[in-house]
């Protein structure tokens, strides 16, 4: 595999810190979790599946997002567990961290003091505004970076407040980022066997959103303004049409003249004018559902796509055909559906994902295979709650 042989030490958590690793794993690295039970990740947290009594084990957005990975459950806040870090990063490759700036300079565990145990450590750091800048200290969650990157701004309709995107988007488009970074910085340490430090802003990458708006700007010297539905310039329709059902829709979107003829011939239009044949458009979607609209569009030669519930997603024959969504079996909660990695290998069966995992299931494996710690270490730190 890609990356058999790579060991990552990953201090990420949430949905942003996350997905760096989980994606590394999916590319054969081994993945170990950094975690402490006297503060959980945000996603652990949450109403129980089974039972009626809070269990971190039980929480749906973490199985996702961090499958694949194993968890070493260590209080680093303690200066023995911050030297079992020490120790640890110094049978690893890569570590990550979307922790604030600072935090782990605190603990003595920022790049600095890694790399001198670590010397050609990769490590990324992920924070809202970078390590250095004005926005250093910035307090932030997806949505502000959404906002102050700009891609709220380009949501809603004209003439009206912004809606934004209502989705977290700026999380893992940051990750993403994040990996291939991670992967450039593995490929130059291969050639001259040197680390680096990547320092990541979340608010950085969340430009990359919004490029066509601040081409707009530079090459016309103009704000861009909020489209709501209607076509954006060079485009003929952009629109989304209410189908059969409750609440089921089809996004149509032409951009020439081949497109539209098409559109014209499946609706059996006369007038060809747009308004027209919006109307008539319209028209035909009331008379079937969503994903057989998308369907009878598309074979017509007309983009289209259904707008998806998480049940449609959870149904769909082409997601089953592409298993995008697999099943494990998680010791509390037992068999669930998590999604699957994005890729498919062509060359070979590519890595074996396991389920999420459970605080601390790695604790063992952690001080005994890789620390080579005694019996009695571990029992005497289990019982001064440095690793538990």
């Amino acid at each position: 595999m890609l990356l058999q042989g790579v060991r990552v030490l990953d201090f990420g958590w949430v949905w942003a810190g996350a997905l760096p690793g989980q994606m590394l794993a999916f590319l054969g690295a081994e993945v170990i979790k950094i975690e402490t039970r006297t503060r959980l990740d945000y996603v652990r947290l949450g109403p129980p599946i089974v039972g009626d009594q809070p269990d971190p084990e039980q929480q749906p957005m973490f199985h996702n997002v961090n499958r694949g990975k194993l968890s070493f459950s260590v209080d680093f806040k303690t200066e023995r567990g911050r030297d079992l870090i020490l120790d640890l990063v110094e049978k690893c490759d890569v570590a990550i961290s979307n922790y604030a700036p600072g935090v782990l300079e605190r603990y003595g565990l920022d790049y600095e003091h890694l790399r001198e145990r670590r010397p050609d450590l990769v490590m990324l750091s992920l924070s809202a505004g970078g390590q250095e800048g004005p926005l250093r200290d910035l307090r932030s969650y997806a949505s502000t970076i959404a906002a102050y990157s700009g891609l709220d701004s380009l949501c809603g309709y004209p003439g009206e407040e912004p809606l934004g995107i209502q989705q977290s988007y700026p999380d893992p488009n940051a990750s993403l980022h994040a990996v291939v970074g991670i992967l450039a910085a593995l490929t130059r340490r291969k050639a001259t066997g040197e680390g680096d430090f990547l320092d990541l802003s979340q608010m950085s990458a969340g430009l990359a959103s919004v490029g066509e708006a601040m081409a707009w700007l530079d090459l016309f010297d103009e704000e861009p303004h909020t489209f709501g539905n209607a076509a954006p310039d060079g485009e003929l329709l952009h629109d989304c049409f209410r189908c059969a059902g409750d609440d089921n829709w089809v996004a149509v979107e032409i951009q020439d003249d081949g497109q539209l003829a098409c559109l014209g011939k499946l609706l059996g239009a006369r007038d060809d004018s747009m308004s027209s044949l919006k109307q008539s458009l319209a028209d035909w979607c009331m008379g079937r559902d969503h994903v057989t609209a998308m369907e009878e569009l598309q074979q017509a030669g007309v983009p289209a796509g259904a707008v998806t519930t998480a049940e449609d997603r959870f149904n769909n024959r082409h997601f089953k055909a592409r298993q995008a969504y697999v099943e494990t079996e998680h010791p509390v909660i037992g068999w669930e559906v998590v999604y699957g990695e994005p890729w498919h290998w062509t060359k070979s069966a590519g890595p074996a994902v396991p389920r999420a995992p459970m605080i601390g299931e790695a604790n063992e494996y952690v001080f005994f295979k890789l620390l080579k710690g005694s019996r009695a270490d571990y029992d005497r730190l289990i019982a001064d709650k440095v690793l538990y």
